[in-house]
Order: C-alpha cells, then structure tokens, then sequence
C-alpha cells in the first residue's frame, strides 16, 4: 500500500511532459537553470553544424561583425539598416538557424525595450520639430510651476525618425552578436579575441568565467535536486529561506575548492593564459570572399552608392 505523500505530485516536472508547471521555489530554480544549461547545448549544436557562417574563419567573422555593428551605429539612411537587417536574416536562413525564433527572441527584447525608453524624446516637449502625431489640444495655456507648456502636444517627425533609426540600431546590432556566437565555437571565439587588442587577462577571465558558470549551473542543479527530493510535504517560507542561505554557502564553498583544484591543475600543465584550439585557424578563399563582400557593403553605404547607400 502506498502511502497518500508518496502518490501525491511533488510540485516539480522535470522534463515538463505532463504540461504542469512547479510553482514551489525549488521546482522553478531547477527548472530555469536546466532551461539555461539546454540554451547552450543548442547555441552549440549550431555552432558545429554545417552552414555558411559555420564555414567561415572565427576571426573573419568577429571582425566583420564589429565592422557592420560600427557601420549600423554611424549610417544616417535608413535604407542601409534595412539591407543590414535583411543581410542577417539571409545569414541565418543560409546558416540552418531557426530563423523566426531568433527575430522573435531578438527584436522583442532590447529594442523594443529601447523603443519605449525613447518614447518621451519623441514628444514636442523634448524635441522640437513638426508634427506628426497630435495627442492632446490644451483649451487654454497650461503653466505649472512656472514652465509655460505649448498648447498641444504631439509626436515630432525628427522624434520619430530618431526612435526609429534607435531601434534598428539596437536590433541589428544584437542580431550580428547573436549570429557571431551562435555560429562561432566558444574556444575559437576566444581566441580570435586576441587579434583585436583584447589583452590576454581579460580573455582568460572571460574564458574562466563561462567554464565556471557552467559547471557551477550542473552543481547547483545536483543541490536541489537532493534538496527536492528530501523535502516531505510543504515548508514555511522561514524554512525556505534558511534552505536557500545554507544552499548558497555550501555552493560558495564547493566553488573555492573546485576553483583551487583547478588553479593547481592549471599549474601543473603549464597555462599560460593564452586560449588553446586543436585547430590552426588558417584563411580559405571562402574567407577571402567573404572579407571582400564585407569592404564592398561598407564601402556603398559610406559612399552612399546606388544599391545600398
């Protein structure tokens, strides 16, 4: 006979098969940091797959990616940010990406956020200029605090223009990130850092960082899942607190003497910092051709050629 605790759900789906979701505290950690660690075994699946930027020189494609961020940042046409966004789209359709999850995902977040932060610069209060828009006609002059208002207040054609041209920066910006590291290897990403200028700490504290997040995510996830399953029944939320303060220092303390081990490991097999690939990155007349599509883009949009400019 199985007793009524053991039938009942705990609260906590692993693999979601049932649709149900934990609303406990444990439930939802795990489920966020599996979540995290799946994100990364995908960008990785991608960056090995066979594609066309997957084919491409690491270094070629970092500093292509900084060349057309730059051109995206200075271009006054809007014409040019329109070809730069459907240049990407191209890119990740001919790269095997999931091509409507990733413009969802990107042009959802940060330039839409971007957007409504420029909002109020578009307003005839901030900027000044024609209108475009009318949102309110005031009967009589409004004075508040001894500031004399206009007597309507509308969106202005440069505001708009200016939160327009904010946006697009803003997504195609992080649309060329995203397709720099979804189709770059981490190691090989790194170490194309380096013909940059990025000095060597710097890259061995961003290589170190990304490993340790890693491998603290896995730590963490065996932390509660042991948690989880010797939890009986519900807990007060003092409980839990005092749960998750004896979690964070077990995991503070496990960290230091990983990192240690690691440090002594590192020591032992002589690194020098400088980050390490199996592979020599050599250039192909792929990476050639790819370079000189990459000179002619910029080279119309800043001479404002017939095409793109």
């Amino acid at each position: 006979m199985i007793p009524d605790w053991m039938d009942k759900n705990p609260g906590y789906d692993d693999l979601a098969v049932s649709g149900r979701r934990s609303h406990s505290f444990l439930g939802k950690s795990i489920r966020h940091m599996k979540k995290t660690i799946s994100e990364e075994l995908v960008t990785e699946y991608y960056a090995k797959s066979r594609g066309l930027l997957q084919g491409i020189d690491p270094r070629v494609k970092l500093i292509s990616a900084v060349s057309l961020i730059i051109l995206a940042g200075i271009t006054r046409s809007i014409s040019v940010l329109l070809g730069l966004w459907l240049l990407t789209v191209l890119l990740m359709f001919c790269s095997g990406l999931p091509v409507f999850t990733l413009q969802k995902r990107i042009w959802g977040l940060l330039p839409l956020f971007s957007l409504l932060v420029a909002l109020p610069g578009m307003l005839n209060l901030i900027t000044d200029g024609s209108p475009c828009m009318v949102l309110h006609q005031f009967k009589q002059p409004v004075v508040w605090l001894g500031i004399h208002f206009p007597d309507s207040i509308f969106i202005t054609k440069q505001g708009l223009l200016a939160g327009i041209f904010l946006f697009l920066r803003v997504g195609i910006s992080v649309s060329l990130g995203v397709l720099l590291t979804i189709t770059t290897p981490i190691n090989k990403l790194l170490k194309s850092l380096r013909i940059i200028g990025v000095p060597v700490m710097f890259v061995m504290i961003i290589e170190m960082s990304y490993r340790y997040l890693s491998m603290l995510l896995n730590i963490s996830i065996e932390m509660f899942e042991a948690r989880h399953v010797r939890t009986v029944g519900k807990i007060s939320l003092g409980t839990q607190r005092a749960q998750l303060g004896s979690s964070i220092a077990a995991l503070f303390a496990r960290s230091m003497a990983v990192s240690e081990e690691v440090y002594q490991a590192m020591t032992a097999r002589c690194y020098t910092g400088e980050a390490v690939t199996a592979d020599n990155m050599k250039l192909g007349r792929f990476d050639l051709a790819a370079i000189v599509l990459v000179i002619i883009i910029i080279t119309s949009a800043v001479m404002g050629g017939p095409y793109i400019g």
